[in-house]
């Protein structure tokens, strides 16, 4: 989400450019104190709207510069990535890389992505295919299906994302220039030893991590950096992963009336199912409701609120109980392979689903 936003503020951007912002593809570098340098031409500050465009309001100068002499990279300091806001519209053009270019400098391509979508259809195939010819699916084969799932919905929001990119685009000031923070303030964490660690851990669940990160004392994008979405825009991005999360579980009910080795574990399994579906179910609400809030005080804002409140404490309560479900089916799937009926080992028979003599 943060990547198309990010390209709709720029013209011929596409949301590839938009992955490689976030991704730290442009890093400010200090030149040699020695090397001839010209600044940038003055350009137009970034504009702070919703929409890119070039104004004409008074030109102010900009800090970056072109280095004009010789000098050798190994030089060169790193200080930190750069954000959208730190660019002006003119800097910003004249060093963005086409989109082929972009795609150049990653380690994938489209044959190669499309070959792994294949092969996961392909698997999916011989599970229904099984499911038609009622030969049973291991519990490790039904976990497989679900993070198959999972593995197709990833390849399909990152199809444009660049891969294992290893070289940035260098932007450059000289030794003596300074680089302060851009955009909105950073935020600090709590001093409390307990207070600190459940803070920490509550906005990185939810995705507010980056409010407290100061990218310009970064060597190096930060882990789980998204780009600093606002709250709103936040809400939004959780209902697709909240919603595949329920589904992810929902899947794991095809073992549903499988057989187990022992009673015990096909209600540790069914109880793991249940599990997977509802806590992701109570985030899909809270991302609901915290996405349709707006600034206005009315009934339907106060309703969405407390409807928040509730499913915030319900997932509080019960988020050890998703994590222990992961773990179960995990320890089933595999402990269950050591008694398998014999229907299991049979392979699926292609010839009957071919039209034949």
């Amino acid at each position: 989400m943060k990547a198309g936003e990010i390209s709709k503020k720029v013209p011929e951007w596409t949301r590839t450019h938009g992955f490689f912002m976030i991704m730290g593809g442009f890093h400010l570098f200090r030149l040699p104190a020695d090397t001839p340098s010209t600044p940038f031409l003055p350009s137009t500050p970034f504009p702070q709207s919703d929409a890119f465009s070039y104004s004409s309001k008074p030109r102010e100068s900009s800090d970056f510069v072109v280095p004009t002499g010789l000098h050798s990279r190994k030089d060169e300091v790193p200080v930190c990535p750069l954000k959208l806001e730190d660019f002006t519209p003119d800097l910003l053009k004249m060093i963005t890389p086409s989109e082929t270019e972009l795609k150049d400098r990653g380690k994938s391509d489209a044959l190669t992505k499309t070959i792994v979508l294949v092969q996961t259809l392909w698997f999916v195939v011989q599970c229904i295919a099984r499911g038609t010819q009622h030969l049973p699916l291991t519990e490790l084969e039904v976990v497989t299906l679900a993070y198959t799932m999972l593995n197709f919905f990833i390849y399909v929001f990152w199809w444009d994302k660049p891969r294992n990119v290893e070289c940035p685009i260098r932007v450059y000031k000289t030794s003596t220039a300074s680089h302060k923070e851009s955009g909105e303030e950073v935020e600090e964490w709590d001093d409390a030893g307990l207070s600190r660690w459940l803070d920490t851990i509550l906005h990185y669940t939810i995705g507010q991590q980056d409010g407290y990160v100061a990218l310009s004392e970064q060597r190096s994008i930060p882990m789980f950096w998204s780009g600093r979405m606002g709250d709103k825009e936040l809400g939004f991005a959780g209902l697709g992963p909240s919603i595949l999360g329920a589904t992810f579980g929902a899947i794991h009910c095809i073992a549903w009336s499988s057989e187990f080795p022992s009673h015990a574990e096909l209600v540790l399994w069914r109880i793991a199912c249940v599990s997977m579906i509802m806590v992701p179910f109570a985030v899909t609400i809270l991302c609901a409701s915290w996405a349709a809030q707006s600034e206005e005080d009315t009934w339907y804002e106060t309703l969405l609120l407390w409807i928040g409140v509730f499913s915030g404490i319900v997932l509080a309560l019960s988020a050890w109980l998703y994590v222990a479900a992961r773990i179960a089916t995990l320890v089933i799937a595999f402990t269950s392979l050591r008694s398998l009926p014999p229907s299991a080992f049979m392979t699926v028979d292609w010839t009957n689903f071919i039209p034949h003599i």
